[in-house]
C-alpha cells in the first residue's frame, strides 16, 4: 500500500461502506454479433481482461467518449483510469467471448502462464522483401505476443511499424542484430517492415 493510499484510508473505507462493499464486478462480453462503438454504461477505475474464449477473440473499447482512441482487449490487459462509460467494437465472432473484471477502488491481477493463455512458441517467421524501401507484412496468423529480431547479417536498418505501413526514418529502427520484444498483437499481419537494402530480413517469434 502506497503512502498516499494510507493517508486516504479513512476516505476510501467510507467510500466502500457507502457502496455496500460492491466495488467490483465480472462481465462476460459475448462476441457473437458485431458492434461499432456500442455504449456500455459501466463506471469504474480499473479494467482487467481476465479470460478469453480463445486467442482469436478480438474486441476493443473506447473509454468515456466514443471518439477516443480504441484499446485492444487482449488477455492480461490492465487499464487504470477513471471512466463512466465504455464503447465496445468487435466483429461478429460466433462462440467467442471476453471476460472483463471491472472495479472501483479495487485492483486484481492473476499470473498469466502459457497454460491459461494457451501460449506456445511457434515456428520462426522470416520477413523480407526483394525490393528496398517497400513495405511488407507477414501472412495472417493469430498471435498474442511477438519478438522481432533483425538478421545479424543485415548491412542496413530495417524499419518496423504496427497496424500501418512502415516508412523509413519515421518508425522503429532495427539495426543488424537488434530486436524488439514483448509486443502484444492479435495477428502477425499487423507487423510492417521496410528494408533499406532489398533482400535483408527480420525474424519473428510469436506466441
Amino acid at each position: 500500500m502506497s503512502d498516499q493510499e494510507i493517508k486516504n484510508w479513512d476516505q476510501r473505507l467510507t467510500d466502500q461502506q457507502n457502496r455496500g462493499w460492491h466495488n467490483y464486478l465480472r462481465r462476460r462480453i459475448h462476441l457473437d454479433r458485431a458492434r461499432v462503438v456500442e455504449p456500455l454504461l459501466i463506471a469504474g477505475e480499473f479494467i482487467y481482461v481476465e479470460e478469453v474464449s480463445s486467442a482469436s477473440a478480438s474486441a476493443s473499447i473506447c473509454l468515456n467518449q466514443n471518439q477516443n482512441d480504441p484499446l485492444d482487449l487482449i488477455q492480461g490487459t490492465e487499464i487504470k483510469t477513471i471512466f463512466v462509460a465504455m464503447y465496445l467494437t468487435n466483429e461478429a465472432q460466433p462462440g467467442e467471448w471476453i471476460d472483463l473484471l471491472i472495479g472501483i477502488n479495487f485492483g486484481y491481477k492473476k499470473p498469466l502462464t502459457g497454460q491459461n493463455m494457451n501460449l506456445q512458441a511457434q515456428p520462426v517467421v522470416e520477413l523480407t522483401h526483394a525490393i528496398a524501401n517497400t513495405n511488407v507484412t507477414p501472412a495472417q496468423q493469430i498471435c498474442t505476443k511477438v519478438l522481432i529480431k533483425a538478421d545479424v547479417n543485415n548491412t542496413q536498418t530495417a524499419w518496423i511499424d504496427f497496424r500501418t505501413p512502415a516508412v523509413q526514418n519515421a518508425c522503429f529502427p532495427l539495426d543488424p542484430g537488434d530486436s524488439i520484444d514483448d509486443v502484444l498483437l492479435p495477428d502477425l499481419n499487423q507487423i510492417n517492415a521496410n528494408f533499406e537494402v532489398g533482400g535483408e530480413k527480420v525474424f519473428i517469434v510469436y506466441e
